[in-house]
């Protein structure tokens, strides 16, 4: 027959061999805490969610994670949580070798998602959106010759020999050959105050070496 104080040390018993030998409430609450709260920065909200429920199982009383977990619920129900980023996978794919010498972009382009698949087994074929003209798809030449690359970074070379903006979005990598950057009202202050300060100087009388 089992007595009621054996009942009561069984739960004890089966925690202490959950929890790793050294590490307390205190510790596991603020490592799965303060992941939590990276994730939810970066807008993965479904691991943050995960996370955020390991800390108030650790600290029930904690209004923050208590928070978090709410805020992650949340953001994953209304379709918000974690989403695969293309560049992050193709980072992760490492072409051997690539040789091109006045290759059309165009081309260049249909080489580096069929390799990827090829490399990826058929898992991974990035669609590849390039905005330019017909003209500038043919007569857009590459010249590239590297070894053991990532897939971004052969896009990056591309981009570089090409002139060519390369953005990477949820399900495709867009090519735009025309994009201009979008102004930047700090550095264009920045521009402005120095022409300023250089016209002050200038615009003043020069001084006589002999006075």
């Amino acid at each position: 027959m089992i007595k009621p104080t054996s009942l009561l040390v069984l739960p004890l018993l089966v925690l202490s061999l959950l929890i790793p030998c050294g590490v307390t409430h205190a510790q596991s609450f603020k490592a799965a805490y303060d992941e939590g709260v990276r994730l939810y920065d970066a807008g993965n909200y479904e691991e943050a969610l995960a996370r955020f429920e390991i800390a108030v199982r650790a600290n029930p009383r904690s209004p923050h994670a208590r928070s978090y977990m709410i805020k992650s619920k949340t953001a994953v129900a209304q379709g918000l949580g974690s989403k695969k980023s293309m560049e992050k996978d193709l980072a992760k794919i490492i072409i051997p070798q690539i040789n091109f010498e006045d290759a059309p972009i165009g081309d260049v382009l249909q080489y580096l998602a069929a390799r990827t698949e090829e490399l990826t087994q058929g898992k991974l074929r990035p669609n590849i959106i390039y905005k330019g003209s017909p003209e500038q798809r043919q007569n857009t030449l590459i010249t590239l010759s590297v070894r053991n690359v990532p897939v971004t970074e052969a896009l990056r070379y591309v981009g570089q020999i090409s002139r060519t903006h390369f953005k990477y979005e949820e399900h495709a990598v867009v090519a735009d050959p025309n994009w201009v950057a979008p102004p930047n009202p700090k550095l264009q202050a920045a521009e402005k105050a120095a022409a300023e300060a250089n016209t002050d100087v200038f615009s003043q009388p020069a001084k006589n070496v002999f006075d």
